[in-house]
């Protein structure tokens, strides 16, 4: 991560990483409609470059089984990346029940497998119409790229989740989303 970049401590002084997996049903790539698939995405969190409000995180992964979306992302920088493989599964979505939430995905450059099991379902109620998502930075030899994501967050589920990466098992409290993003890729 470049020296520019100041980390945003957890309240234990350290580091916070961030691991996501979402299946999205379908994408837009500068307008044009593409398939559904997975995607991936590991980051520490960051101090806000700019001043803006949210969470901010430095990207260090973004791996996805939506071609169309890994060239057009992969034309930027190298921290996007095809999945080789790829799976997310969720039980059933029933308000109050115990559930469990199961992924992994692989590229040539990263690897994590995610467990949520189990997890709390949450009330459909309420829904966060327009929440202000987590803005991802990288760097490449032009400039920062900025992905600002906003969405439409319906209730959390929370529970344990193990993430094995590099042989690594990490654990914690963690929360399972369902959100409908639209992101802004700014270069």
């Amino acid at each position: 991560m470049p020296t520019r970049y100041k980390l945003a401590l957890g309240q234990d002084g350290l580091a916070q990483m961030s691991f996501a997996l979402y299946r999205c049903d379908s994408f837009a790539i500068d307008g044009a409609p593409a398939p559904g698939g997975i995607v991936g995405e590991n980051s520490v969190r960051v101090e806000s470059p700019d001043g803006s409000p949210g969470r901010h995180a430095y990207l260090l992964h973004h791996v996805t089984t939506v071609k169309p979306l890994a060239a057009a992302l992969g034309a930027l920088s190298d921290v996007f990346e095809p999945a080789r493989e790829a799976n997310f599964e969720v039980g059933p979505r029933i308000p109050g029940a115990t559930n469990s939430a199961r992924g992994a995905i692989r590229s040539a450059r990263f690897e994590a497998t995610w467990i949520g099991d189990p997890v709390k379902e949450p009330p459909d109620e309420p829904v966060d119409r327009n929440s202000k998502g987590v803005t991802f930075w990288l760097d490449r030899g032009a400039g920062p790229i900025e992905l600002d994501y906003s969405s439409q967050i319906l209730p959390r589920s929370t529970g344990t989740i193990t993430v094995r990466s590099g042989g690594t098992d990490s654990t914690a409290t963690g929360a399972f989303l369902r959100f409908e993003p639209s992101v802004v890729i700014t270069r």
